[in-house]
């Protein structure tokens, strides 16, 4: 084989290897970009327990009882009004408070009113005990409140005034302590004279007013009904209890 056959042999395999090689990649290419793409899948988070708990609603808050009722004695006001107006007894009124005279108010004072509790708001029975007969219960009668006590009573004499004068002359006693019966209790002098207390009840930081003078008593003013002055200015008085016991004294200024 001559030089020129080598070369033309060479030439034509060249020429069939590259067409070779441009079917296998052209084939190749068809191949691949028929292929539809396989699908991926995304991996989902597992939901933990405690993300998908839902919160407790806090309890609710008790209410908190109502206290008693209580009432301020206005002036002129009576027992029997004041009992009408609540629509209570006047018996009732006097129990709730201690009074043992329906006549004897002071203003200021506090009464209490002895009205029935609320009633309390009806609950309902769960489905399990729905079926259950449920006892009848008794009917709880109505309470009636009671005072509380406020410590032992520190009764005074607090100032005298106008003495000589009996148409001013007042002496005024007051009570830094618990409620106390002045019944029997007296103002005296050296001189023999005597006021004796009636029938009251001074409650805790009130006061009552004795006049020498003629006049009406009220709940907060008392009157001796005398016609000539009984207190002299330098002179002591005394007030003693109903045992007759110092309570305090007193120099008229």
């Amino acid at each position: 084989m001559n030089k020129r056959t080598w070369i033309v042999f060479l030439v034509v395999n060249a020429i069939v290897s590259a067409a070779v090689m441009l079917a296998i990649l052209y084939i190749w290419e068809r191949t691949r970009t028929s292929s539809p793409p396989a699908p991926t899948t995304t991996p989902t988070q597992p939901v933990s327990a405690e993300s998908t708990s839902i919160p407790t609603a806090p309890p609710a808050a008790s209410p908190t009882p109502p206290g008693p009722l209580t009432y301020a004695v206005e002036a002129g006001d009576t027992l029997a009004a004041i009992a009408r107006t609540y629509g209570v007894s006047i018996d009732d009124l006097m129990t709730a408070n201690g009074l043992t005279d329906p006549n004897l108010l002071q203003v200021g004072q506090i009464l209490i009113i002895p009205v029935a509790p609320a009633p309390s708001p009806d609950i309902s029975p769960s489905a399990e005990t729905a079926s259950e007969p449920s006892a009848t219960a008794a009917p709880a009668a109505p309470l009636v409140p009671t005072l509380t006590p406020s410590g032992p009573p520190l009764v005074e004499i607090g100032q005298v005034l106008g003495s000589g004068d009996v148409a001013s002359e007042v002496v005024v006693v007051r009570n830094r302590g618990g409620a106390v019966s002045l019944e029997e209790w007296t103002l005296s002098d050296a001189e023999g004279n005597t006021f004796t207390f009636p029938k009251i009840t001074l409650f805790a930081d009130t006061q009552v007013r004795v006049h020498s003078a003629v006049g009406k008593p009220t709940p907060s003013d008392l009157y001796w009904g005398r016609t000539t002055p009984a207190w002299n200015g330098g002179e002591l008085i005394t007030m003693r209890d109903a045992a007759r016991n110092v309570v305090d004294t007193y120099i008229v200024p």
